[in-house]
């Protein structure tokens, strides 16, 4: 999840623009960061998401794939269109999109089905409310954290509540992000 600085991963101004990548078609991460990215995604088989997120995310990565074939910083999003997309959610109705299905159980026991598949590496994205939930639920192994060089002072946290948190890896990168690893 991209946080800001001080802690954030959502702003209550849109119109502060503080992630040093928002995704689009130009990164600006350097190339270790961007090899490290392509690393992580390439071992997973399951994007888990919100429903909110869920069409703009399955949309916009597949037409990045499109457009990016053959470049290596995008490699990533050949994987993420491959893998198995779950969407957790009780309002959407229908979701066409290959290889993409519906969750409408609780959040915890839809991840804890997931978690029973065989060789399932799942990786989750949404927004603050989705890993909040995801954390005080204890439903994640691992939390990585690119943290920006940007401070926006308010906003939206995924940490609702106190909890110590064990660091496997902090890694500078010449961007100015800093990729933080921990175990809930």
């Amino acid at each position: 999840m991209q946080i800001s600085v001080d802690g954030f991963g959502a702003t209550n101004d849109p119109a502060v623009d503080w992630m040093l990548w928002d995704w689009g078609p130009r990164c600006p991460w350097d190339g270790a960061l961007k090899k490290r990215f392509n690393e992580t995604i390439e071992g997973i088989d399951t994007v888990l998401l919100s429903g909110p997120m869920a069409e703009g995310y399955i949309d916009h990565w597949t037409n990045m794939a499109q457009q990016k074939a053959g470049d290596p910083d995008y490699a990533f999003t050949h994987r993420i269109v491959a893998a198995h997309k779950r969407v957790i959610s009780r309002s959407l109705t229908a979701l066409r999109r290959p290889r993409t299905s519906i969750g409408r159980g609780p959040l915890l026991d839809e991840v804890a089905a997931l978690k029973q598949g065989e060789g399932v590496d799942i990786i989750c994205f949404g927004g603050t409310t989705f890993a909040a939930a995801l954390l005080d639920g204890g439903a994640v192994d691992e939390l990585q954290l690119y943290v920006n060089p940007f401070a926006i002072s308010g906003g939206q946290s995924v940490f609702k509540r106190s909890r110590a948190l064990r660091c496997l890896e902090a890694t500078a990168y010449e961007c100015g992000i800093v990729v933080q690893r921990y175990q809930p």
